[in-house]
This record gives C-alpha cells, structure tokens and sequence, in this order.
C-alpha cells in the first residue's frame, strides 16, 4: 500500500469494475486528499481503492488492471482466511462457548464484550479481527490468573508454595512452568476453550513441580488431582484456538 496523509474531505466511494485477463475485478473507489493511489484487499476479500482529486479515472483502472495478478492472489487469500475470521465468521471463541461478533466500519479500533456480544468498530474487516483479538487477549489477562488460583485451591498444596501465574499468547504450548522460579506461563488463547480445559493446563503445570518430565510420577500426580486429565486434554486440543486471525495483506 503506497503512503498517504489523509484529511476528512473525500467523494461518496462508488463500486467499479475492471476486467484483465479475462478475470473481473469489482472494486470500491473514492476520491481524497492523498498523495498517491492506494489499494487494498480487506479481510473479507473486498478491494478499496482511493485516488487523489487531479487522477484521471481511466489512470485508477490502468493502475489496478497492472495490479491484477496481485489483487486476485489476494483475494484468494483473503477469501480463504475468512474461515479464520471473526468477523468473516460472525462469532468469535470465549470460555467454549460462541459469542457473536458485531462489526461496524468506523476510524478507529475498538472492541466491547457486553450483553453476550462483542461489538467492534474499526476501518477494516481485519483491524476489527485485531481489535478482537486484543479483546480476547485482555479477557484471558484478567480472569485466567483467577482461574489458576481456584486450580491451585484445589490442588490444597499438594505442590507446594502458591506459584507465582503470567499470562501471554504462546505459539506451541498451552503452559510452561519453571519449577526453579515456581513460575507458571499460560497461554492466553486458552480464553478460547471451555473453562474446565483451561483449569486442566493450570493442574498440568501446576504437576510439573513433581516432576519436570511427562514420566510416571508426573502423570500419577496429576491423575491425582485431575482425574479426567486424559479428556479433557483432547476437548482443549479439539476446541481451542491456536493462532489469531491475520490482518490483511497490502500493496
């Protein structure tokens, strides 16, 4: 996406068409004050382009005809990761159950869980995936350190001195534990599985300080405390999320 500085004066955006190869491309199109032409591909697979006042609308289709290659790749792309999309998909993962996602195109970012439902307002399909996903984040922060605790209650220190809890969005596991600093890492996206699965990890960690291998004392103590570890540990890895939505690619 070439730079520009943007102002509040701009036409009404109005849908075109531009055929190249024989492949139809339908694009927005608005006039601003900006400095060069811009295009993008949104979450949803929908093309922007804005133009500034002096470029002639034949120079707009010239530029995205050139770009055609580019524009249908990425809305392959796009199209595709919508699956992967909250918004694409309407809904968005937390504590197990599916909560709707509500989106409003607006100038900046924000997301809001109330009544049951996420309401986010950003400039993009994908900038609303991202504000989301803060959301999520920020919930997983805030309540997973209460449900380790409830965990390490129920454990009545069979593992020691309370451990000290952080949260964070890992890429390959679910927890970690350094047993020498009685430190527990939770993975933040664990906000996307049913609580129950989420209190398994803390107890799975939480074990760790028996043994810092998945041997048999490690595995007897957390049968010890965790009797259905086994079931629930496939409800987590079937349920839950591992990666974020990705925000849209641009030109």
């Amino acid at each position: 996406m070439y730079n520009d500085h943007m102002t509040n004066v701009r036409t009404p955006a109005m849908r075109t068409v531009v055929t190249a190869g024989g492949e139809r491309i339908d694009f927005e199109f608005e006039r601003k004050r900006v400095a060069n032409i811009n295009m993008r591909v949104r979450g949803d697979g929908s093309v922007h382009v804005s133009a500034p006042f002096r470029v002639s609308e034949s120079t707009v289709l010239r530029f995205v005809s050139d770009r055609a290659e580019w524009v249908l790749r990425n809305v392959e792309r796009a199209r595709a990761r919508c699956a992967d999309s909250f918004v694409g998909k309407g809904c968005a993962p937390l504590w197990g159950e599916s909560v709707p996602v509500v989106f409003k195109e607006g100038e900046r970012a924000s997301a809001r869980l109330s009544g049951g439902v996420i309401a986010v307002t950003a400039p993009s399909a994908e900038a609303a995936d991202r504000a989301v996903s803060r959301l999520l984040v920020k919930v997983a922060s805030r309540e997973l350190p209460v449900i380790f605790r409830e965990a390490e209650a129920k454990c009545g220190g069979r593992f020691g001195a309370p451990a000290d809890v952080a949260v964070r969005v890992m890429r390959s596991r679910w927890g970690s534990c350094d047993r020498a600093g009685r430190k527990i890492r939770l993975n933040a996206l664990l906000v996307t599985a049913p609580r129950e699965c989420a209190e398994y990890v803390c107890m799975h960690e939480l074990a760790h300080f028996v043994s810092g291998g998945h041997d048999g004392a490690f595995y007897a103590a957390l049968a010890e405390v965790c009797p259905h570890h086994a079931e629930l540990k496939k409800e987590l890895n079937a349920a839950a999320l591992t990666r974020l939505p990705r925000g849209g690619e641009k030109n």
